[in-house]
């Protein structure tokens, strides 16, 4: 796999045949792929020039926007870790993420940052901090600068980063500690972007929701990319908007994971269920009246299995009208199997752990940041421990059972009980807390 597996370089690629195509749109904005390599380009020298450097890691801790993206993008350029935060954490738990992962530099907006100033420590703890709008904010760093340009440009000569560097870190929660931080590579973004811009189009047109700090960045970007199509964008998911933006956009695929699917499903009947440009649904995890659901709204639909450590091993190989309610099949290249407490493969329709390789190096994380005791845990015997509890049929098809371990999850999200009891334990009311799940209906 060479350079032509980077971000930047597809978006060079298409820029150079068309560059007038939309690649990014919001409902204020629409940018070009020709638009958007300019922007990388001037943020990429913006940040160099402040002396981010490749291997460098920085923060980003903003809303969901085209600015999130474009951001992302340019510290790629550089070969600098950007490091996604989510959107909702503040107090201890931002603090142990922020000090974890020792970040150089830090992309916030005013929101985000006001709660990297309300622990004082964290304040002084980057070298560089790059603010995104203006500010009031009288304690704001001085080398804090807006991202406007200032005429800088990349040398000729800078590399671009190898497709076995790490590209992001991204957090992802743990059941009995605090969330660990993946670190994922070029070549895993990808492929976990190519496995859906294989069946799209340049004509495509990617409606995105999901939270920009979790791996449904390069899934979606990536599936919009790869596949020369367009990316539309809303901050945050509203089933009330839904239908009007997917009309607006022309939006002709889309992500529900979570309760997000049954959201829509749960939207009153109407004649124009059917009259919209969306044909192809990406869903985990599957409804149960799926086939109703393609039904009513004429769109079909793909599914999938995917971890932040892996790079979709599993998939439902397309769009389907009539889909199953099971993960799907390995995909070319990755090396599945369903195994015992021992690491014995299991026999067809026997339950078991699901492991991962891949033929491909660097398809698979490396390991977690700061952490080797979880890596060797999970890396064990040279294969990836999911931690799911899977079966396989005699198709090779692979059907979800349940989490092995103890796990809440919140709309597709998961939730370290561990992270929220030790909030709730801050109160100086409480000696000792449990969380416990509960069902609900959305998820």
């Amino acid at each position: 796999m060479q350079s032509d597996t980077l971000f930047y370089h597809q978006i060079t690629k298409v820029a150079a045949i068309r560059p007038d195509h939309i690649f990014l749109r919001d409902e204020n904005h629409s940018l070009s792929y020709g638009d958007v390599l300019t922007a990388i380009d001037a943020l990429a020298a913006e940040f160099y020039s402040a002396g981010l450097m490749r291997d460098q890691r920085c923060i980003l801790f903003m809303e969901n926007s085209l600015d999130y993206i474009l951001v992302w993008l340019a510290l790629s350029r550089l070969g600098v870790i950007s490091v996604p935060l989510n959107q909702a954490l503040r107090g201890p738990l931002l603090e142990h993420q922020v000090r974890d992962v020792a970040a150089i530099a830090i992309v916030a907006d005013a929101e985000h940052w006001k709660k990297i100033s309300e622990i004082d420590s964290l304040v002084d703890s980057f070298k560089c901090v790059f603010q995104l709008g203006p500010s009031e904010d009288a304690h704001f760093p001085e080398l804090a600068i807006l991202l406007h340009g200032r005429g800088h440009t990349l040398p000729v000569s800078l590399p671009l980063p190898q497709v076995s560097e790490v590209m992001s870190i991204f957090y992802t929660s743990g059941t009995t500690g605090p969330s660990k931080g993946v670190l994922y590579t070029h070549l895993q973004a990808w492929q976990t972007g190519q496995t859906v811009a294989q069946y799209l189009t340049s004509s495509d047109v990617f409606y995105m929701t999901n939270p920009m700090s979790h791996v449904s960045l390069p899934h979606c970007l990536g599936a919009a990319l790869f596949s020369g199509g367009s990316l539309a964008i809303r901050a945050r998911f509203s089933a009330r908007f839904f239908w009007e933006d997917v009309r607006r956009y022309g939006a002709t695929v889309t992500m529900m994971l979570g309760a997000v699917a049954s959201f829509v499903a749960a939207l009153p009947a109407s004649a124009d269920d059917r009259n919209h440009s969306l044909r192809k649904v990406l869903m985990v995890p599957v409804l149960n009246d799926v086939r109703a659901f393609c039904e009513r709204f004429d769109v079909a639909v793909m599914s999938w299995f995917n971890m932040t450590e892996v790079s979709v091993p599993i998939h439902t190989d397309g769009f389907r009208t009539d889909p199953g309610l099971d993960c799907g099949v390995a995909r070319p290249g990755a090396l599945v199997r369903v195994v015992d407490a021992n690491d014995r493969e299991q026999p067809n329709g026997i339950p078991g752990e699901l492991v991962v390789r891949d033929e491909q190096a660097w398809m698979i994380s490396p390991g977690y940041l700061n952490n080797s005791a979880a890596t060797l845990q999970s890396w064990r015997n040279l294969w990836f421990h999911t931690g799911d509890l899977m079966v396989r049929d005699e198709q090779g098809a692979f059907r979800f059972i349940d989490r092995m371990k103890d796990c809440i999850r919140r709309r597709g999200e998961n939730i370290s009980s561990y992270e929220v009891e030790a909030q709730v334990l801050l109160h100086p009311a409480i000696k000792e807390a449990a969380v416990v799940g509960v069902a609900t209906s959305d998820g």
